[in-house]
């Protein structure tokens, strides 16, 4: 009996002990975080301040700039945008959106228009690499410009392209590259983006941005995704 009891009694301590860890291991789980990042895409913007929730994380960014990913936990935020170097308590936000992000997705935020029509645009960033060729996409952010193809040498890579919408991603080798900027079934470029390098393993976002007519004129910018 004494036996009996003995077992008993080691069983409990060993059936508590268990369970004193678990917790501790599945507390240790830490929820996969978002990545995002902002780009100054408003040509006649002035340089900024960028505050999420009520951190500043970036200052004085200014048209065509792009920021480093910033890693954050899953949820809601925030994005406030004020003129650089003014303070939040005296001064009304150039532009103010509330965004949502979910764990190990990667975003870009770009604020866009004309600064009348500032808004805050949201693009689903592809993180995940492809070992043996390079991936590419095109975001179309210039406000006076039409749908664009946009071709590497005779080869179309984006058709049709529309103001404020991203291209998929596209595989292409590694090389180097030349991409030619055409109005939609047009056969004149309106922009060369020459000597565009791309590795394997890597993703890269082509964004189109300026004025067509007008200053600062239109451009191309090149980012790295991963």
């Amino acid at each position: 009996m004494k036996t009996r009891w003995l077992i008993s009694l080691s069983f409990l301590v060993m059936l508590l002990g268990f369970t004193s860890l678990y917790p501790a291991i599945t507390g240790a789980e830490k929820a996969e975080e978002a990545k995002l990042r902002i780009v100054h895409a408003s040509p006649n913007t002035s340089a900024v301040d960028v505050y999420v929730n009520k951190d500043k994380i970036i200052s004085d960014m200014g048209f065509k700039d792009v920021s480093e990913y910033l890693s954050v936990e899953e949820g809601s935020y925030d994005i406030k945008l004020y003129s650089s170097g003014s303070k939040p308590d005296d001064s009304d936000p150039v532009l103010e959106e509330n965004v949502t992000v979910m764990g190990g997705e990667g975003y870009t935020f770009a604020a866009g228009g004309i600064s009348s029509e500032i808004s805050l645009f949201e693009f689903k960033d592809e993180l995940t690499p492809s070992e043996s060729e390079a991936k590419v996409r095109v975001i179309h952010l210039s406000p006076d410009a039409p749908a664009i193809d946009v071709f590497s040498l005779e080869t179309p890579l984006v058709k049709a392209l529309e103001y404020k919408k991203a291209s998929v991603y596209e595989t292409l080798p590694e090389g180097n590259y030349s991409f030619d900027i055409k109005p939609e079934g047009q056969d004149k470029a309106i922009f060369n983006l020459p000597n565009v390098e791309l590795k394997n393993g890597k993703n890269y976002t082509i964004i189109g941005l300026g004025l067509l007519k007008g200053d600062p004129a239109f451009d191309m910018i090149i980012s790295q995704d991963n």
